[in-house]
């Protein structure tokens, strides 16, 4: 006698989202701050014709994934304040590093940025990324915030058509 188990596998992944809160990011990128993947859900009141400060949340089955913020200001804000202050973005474990902008602050959990970006809403954008699903004592995670946070930023100033005096 002969038994034959037949196991089928859906090996179908979710697909990382191509746009977040209106900007377009490689999803390999995002991918390892989304995961585990699952149905995504996006909520965004930004409006690039009128860019003001403005949150989006990327959520993953209903949980908050990603939360981004975008601020104008007139001048640079102090971005280790702020990322020493859970009222304001709260990193773990914080440090300045180089990504190419004014100024970058980079946490086990998420990331911070300001670039010249002129507005009517003021001279400079600051973008927080927290991705409150990673515990904020993992820092191997550290490498991907990095990579998505040069990415995410650059392409937000592009597609805001700003950056430095070309407004």
């Amino acid at each position: 006698m002969t038994l034959l188990t037949v196991v089928s596998c859906d090996t179908s992944s979710p697909e990382v989202p191509a746009s977040m809160c209106g900007t377009r990011i490689e999803p390999g990128l995002s991918r390892p701050l989304l995961e585990p993947l699952g149905e995504f859900d996006e909520f965004n009141r930004l409006d690039p014709e009128h860019p003001k400060t403005a949150p989006c949340v990327v959520s993953v089955d209903g949980d908050p994934a990603l939360r981004f913020r975008l601020a104008f200001h007139s001048e640079s804000p102090d971005l280790m304040k702020w990322a020493n202050e859970s009222s304001i973005v709260g990193l773990t474990n914080p440090s300045v590093i180089d990504l190419g902008f004014e100024a970058s602050v980079v946490g086990n959990e998420g990331a911070i940025a300001t670039e010249a970006c002129r507005t009517a809403e003021g001279d400079r954008l600051t973008l927080s990324v927290v991705a409150p699903r990673v515990p904020p004592a993992k820092e191997n995670l550290r490498p991907a915030i990095e990579k998505f946070m040069k990415a995410y930023m650059n392409n937000t100033i592009a597609m805001l058509g700003c950056g430095g005096t070309k407004r």
